[in-house]
């Protein structure tokens, strides 16, 4: 019976490293026997092993979970952009930022919303109701990873940066000081954006830890 094959390479990797860890052991110990304690049919089997094809194997899985899943994402995008009526620019990505800050503890947060929701009209001139702000942010990314926003540098000044980040961080602070889960969504929105360290030096000043 064949093992299927993140098995059956886990188990090969494991062999590799009881193969190296056994003569280490043997010298450590005082007394022991010199040499592998696993069968040599065993070792003779896994030396003929060609792991290529394996890690071949491995990349192009991983290849195609990275494609799925930026695809996922642009899905949830194009969903957001539609809920919100505006093209991907400036204002799309101050709103679609806020609509990630609006959760907290693995839900929407009232207050946030009710934040996301002001600013979000100040911002597009558009009558967005609390409705409108909801149903985006439920489609928003619910897995973050650092290049998740990355797209909102492009074509964007400076200006406009701080514009996307500052609304986050007002959205954020709706309900009471930032959390570490906080720190760490800002963090990742300040990288997508591409902004300086320097840019962001006044937060500690004015956000209590």
């Amino acid at each position: 019976m064949s093992l299927p094959l993140p098995l059956s390479i886990t188990t090969r990797l494991l062999t590799v490293c009881l193969l190296v860890a056994g003569p280490v052991a043997a010298q450590s110990a005082p007394g022991a026997a010199t040499g592998s304690f696993l069968p040599q049919p065993l070792i003779d089997w896994f030396a003929g092993i060609d792991l290529l094809p394996y890690a071949a194997g491995c990349s192009a899985i991983a290849a195609i979970v990275l494609l799925v899943a930026h695809r996922l994402r642009q899905r949830r995008r194009d969903m957001r952009l539609a809920i919100l009526g505006l093209q991907n620019g400036p204002r799309f990505r101050v709103v679609d930022a806020m609509v990630h800050c609006v959760w907290h503890a693995r839900r929407i947060d009232k207050e946030r919303l009710k934040r996301a929701l002001e600013l979000a009209r100040n911002t597009t001139n558009m009558d967005y109701s609390i409705e409108h702000m909801r149903e985006a942010a439920e489609r928003a990314d619910r897995i973050i990873i650092p290049n998740n926003f990355s797209y909102m540098a492009e074509g964007l000044t400076h200006a406009e940066k701080m514009v996307v980040f500052n609304s986050s961080v007002s959205v954020m602070l709706a309900d009471g000081p930032l959390t570490m889960s906080d720190r760490k969504m800002l963090r990742t929105i300040s990288r997508g954006l591409k902004l300086r360290h320097e840019d962001l030096s006044y937060l500690g000043r004015l956000i209590p830890e």
